[in-house]
C-alpha cells in the first residue's frame, strides 16, 4: 500500500536557509534534511511526528547547526557524505555559529554515497553525489514526489559558490550536468536557500547554466 507522504520546506532565519521535512502521515514518522537554524520553528512543524533520521546535503553550519538539538531530542541517526565530515568542525567564518545560534554538530552515524537508495519512514530517497560547492555535497531525489532537495548545488537563478574550503567550479559544473542528464525536467527543486524552482525553469532561465 502506498504511504501518504508530505514534503515541507521551512525557510529558516536569519539567512533564509531551507530545512526540508519529509513526513509519513500514516506512521507519523519524519525525516529532517538540513536543520541549520531557527530550531523553534522546525520543532513546531514536527509536533505529533517522531524524527527517525537527519540528513545533510553538505556540512556547512547553516545546514547542520541544529542537527545536535534534533538528535538529542529524538535519538535519530545523522547521515552525511564522508568527504564533508571535516566541515563539521569548521564554522567557516568567525562568529558564524553564534550568529546562527548553531551547536557543534555530532559525529555522523552513517555515511552516504552516490546512488545509495535510503528507505526511511517508508520513503525511498536516492542519493546523488554532487561535489562542487563542497566535496561531499549531495542532493536527495524522492521519485514518488518527483522532488529534488538540492542543498546549495542549485538555486533559482543561481548555483552554489565554490570559493569556500573544498569548493571546485569544475566539479560543480560536472555535478549540474549530471543532475540535468538523469532527472525529469519537470522535477521540483527545493534549493538550499530562497525559493523552489524546477529543472526545466533553470535550464531555460538560469544564466549560470548556459554552458551546460
Amino acid at each position: 500500500m502506498e504511504q501518504k507522504v508530505k514534503v515541507e520546506r521551512i525557510q529558516t532565519k536569519p539567512i533564509d536557509e531551507n530545512c526540508t521535512l519529509i513526513k509519513n502521515e500514516e506512521t507519523k514518522e519524519a525525516i529532517v534534511i538540513d536543520p541549520g537554524s531557527d530550531i523553534e520553528n522546525i520543532l513546531k512543524r514536527l509536533e505529533d511526528y517522531k524524527v527517525v533520521a537527519i540528513l545533510a546535503t553538505h556540512g556547512h553550519y547553516d545546514h547542520v547547526g541544529q542537527v545536535a538539538t534534533i538528535k538529542e531530542l529524538y535519538n535519530a541517526p545523522f547521515y552525511i557524505h564522508k568527504s564533508d565530515e571535516f566541515l563539521l568542525k569548521d564554522e567557516l567564518f568567525p562568529g558564524f555559529s553564534m550568529y546562527l545560534g548553531a551547536k557543534a554538530p555530532p559525529n555522523p552515524d552513517y555515511y552516504i554515497n552516490d546512488k545509495d537508495v535510503l528507505n526511511i519512514a517508508g520513503v525511498d530517497i536516492e542519493v546523488i553525489h554532487t561535489p562542487g560547492h563542497t566535496p561531499g555535497g549531495c542532493c536527495f531525489y524522492i521519485s514518488s514526489q518527483n522532488t529534488l532537495i538540492a542543498g546549495d548545488t542549485l538555486f533559482k537563478g543561481g548555483v552554489g559558490r565554490t570559493d569556500l574550503p573544498g569548493g571546485s567550479s569544475q566539479e560543480l559544473s560536472k555535478s549540474l550536468r549530471k543532475l540535468f542528464s538523469i532527472l525529469p525536467k519537470e522535477t521540483r527543486v527545493i534549493c538550499g536557500h530562497y525559493d523552489d524552482t524546477t529543472l526545466e525553469h533553470e535550464i531555460k532561465f538560469n544564466p549560470f547554466l548556459r554552458s551546460l
